[in-house]
């Protein structure tokens, strides 16, 4: 496994989501991202090897069948084997995409690292589109997925966290923005392999454009969520409702949740106060998500696995927030 790589926020300082996960840092702030991605030991290629299945004691190759490996180590990467059609990418070709986002001075390599035993490759792009929001300082970034032979695309997500708490909204307060990077070859297609190229040419202009919807709706969002009265009773509902909670007999687990929810919901230290459908919002993703969060410290679950469960669509976390999200547009009428 190789370690989580970050880059410094501020000359000479350590980033603080490094301090998390086992990782190590740039000694300096590095603007180009292949220039990073090398400096994180995560400059190979992955290519498609040849599978073969033992028979007779023989071994002989199996037709239209590849692992997907690392140029650098030959560590399979694939949790199964992918067939011809399936093109390998490489976060060094990524970064022919995303290398743009760098170029035009609007994002900076945060982070890189790995999940789910190396068939996931996780790279955020911190965006300089932060700033204040409702007087709140927040921080925004794309999150890159990029799988091996697990299915679906290489896919960007804009998400961002309130620098008070750290607690991450992936759907909360905005649909996440996405964009998406085929695993596929045009197989000698001359038209096909155009139009797959013109796609990716749009991307940065189209990404750019999401975030600034992103943080528009956002901050529409805080403010009409700020401005609606929560009463400890209708928190309560509201909690219960998240959770499912239907009579006194619950799940040790439920039971902490809830009253972590509970806690949060007035913590002026992470910035709630107990009084606002908002407030409500900052505890359940404070609990969900921020390392700061007494259950998140103790969970056995990792500060990148919880990362990967809360931005991915599929992941448990997300799918908690999207309820808490539905409640909440539900109680403001929105």
């Amino acid at each position: 496994m190789i370690k989580a790589y970050f880059n410094p926020v501020v000359e000479g300082q350590p980033n603080p989501g490094s301090r998390w996960c086992e990782s190590e840092n740039s000694t300096t702030i590095i603007s180009n991202l292949y220039d990073f991605l090398k400096a994180a030991n995560r400059g190979y290629a992955i290519q498609k090897t040849q599978a073969y299945q033992a028979f007779d004691g023989q071994y002989a190759a199996v037709d239209n069948q590849f692992h997907l490996t690392r140029s650098n180590d030959q560590r399979v990467v694939s949790p199964h084997t992918v067939t011809n059609s399936y093109q390998p990418l490489s976060l060094m070709e990524l970064a022919d995409d995303l290398q743009g986002f760098c170029d035009a001075g609007w994002a900076t390599p945060d982070a890189v690292y790995e999940a789910r035993n190396g068939s996931l490759e996780v790279l955020t792009l911190r965006l300089d589109a932060g700033g204040e929001i409702q007087g709140e300082k927040w921080e925004h970034y794309i999150w890159v997925e990029n799988p091996h032979g697990s299915g679906g695309k290489t896919k960007g997500k804009i998400t961002s966290y309130r620098a008070m708490c750290a607690n991450g909204f992936n759907r909360l307060l905005s649909q996440v923005a996405e964009f998406s990077i085929s695993h596929r070859v045009a197989n000698g297609d001359a038209e096909e392999q155009q139009r797959i190229m013109n796609e990716r040419k749009t991307l940065a202009i189209q990404t750019w454009q999401n975030v600034q919807d992103h943080i528009k709706r956002m901050s529409e969002k805080i403010n009409i969520y700020s401005n609606i009265n929560l009463s400890k009773n209708d928190m309560l509902k509201l909690t219960n409702s998240l959770l499912e909670i239907k009579s006194d007999e619950i799940s040790t687990r439920t039971e902490n949740k809830r009253d972590a929810i509970i806690a949060a919901f007035d913590m002026p230290a992470y910035g709630t106060n107990g009084k606002t459908l908002y407030d409500w919002a900052n505890a359940v993703t404070f609990v969900n998500s921020s390392p700061f969060a007494e259950i998140n410290k103790k969970s056995k679950v990792s500060f990148i696995d919880r990362n990967v469960r809360n931005i991915d669509r599929n992941g448990s976390g997300y799918k908690f927030e999207e309820r808490a999200a539905e409640l909440i547009e539900e109680f403001a009428g929105v």
